[in-house]
């Protein structure tokens, strides 16, 4: 039986290794620890996790986006599953864990490349309300 809860700082290595799956970089372990225990110290950031049969099968981050000029709304950071556990409702079920624990507007951004996301997140309930250009600056 799948358990949604909070994440704990003793949770990061486990997401490390989940977030390779979808292409993130592997960190250190310090590296993950640290920046998962920053998330987990902040007011507007949760990141969840899915427990099954013991293990991890994903995880998700949320946060709060507060906007000047518009009204604030809950943004998905970022959710992986592992693909042994995909189309298994873990994904359904993480997302409906973090929309209930934050009752609000929602928002998540998704790579144009990834169509499978795209249908998911349609058929969990997200409208395509706009497409963008995302521009970096590294200094």
């Amino acid at each position: 039986m799948v358990n949604i809860r909070l994440a704990a700082i003793s949770d990061s290595d486990q997401i490390n290794s989940l977030s390779v799956h979808l292409g993130y970089e592997q960190l250190s372990d310090s590296k993950a620890q640290e920046r998962l225990g920053e998330l987990l110290n902040s007011k507007n950031d949760s990141v969840y996790v899915a427990e099954d049969n013991g293990g991890l099968v994903g995880w998700i981050h949320c946060f709060k986006a507060l906007r000047l000029a518009s009204d604030s709304f809950f943004e998905i950071g970022g959710m992986v599953v592992n693909p042994s556990n995909r189309r298994r409702g873990f994904g359904k079920k993480m997302v409906r864990y973090a929309l209930n624990e934050n009752p609000g507007n929602w928002r998540v951004r998704c790579n144009s490349k990834r169509d499978e996301t795209h249908q998911f997140y349609e058929r969990i309930g997200f409208t395509n309300s706009k497409t963008q250009y995302v521009f970096e600056n590294r200094l």
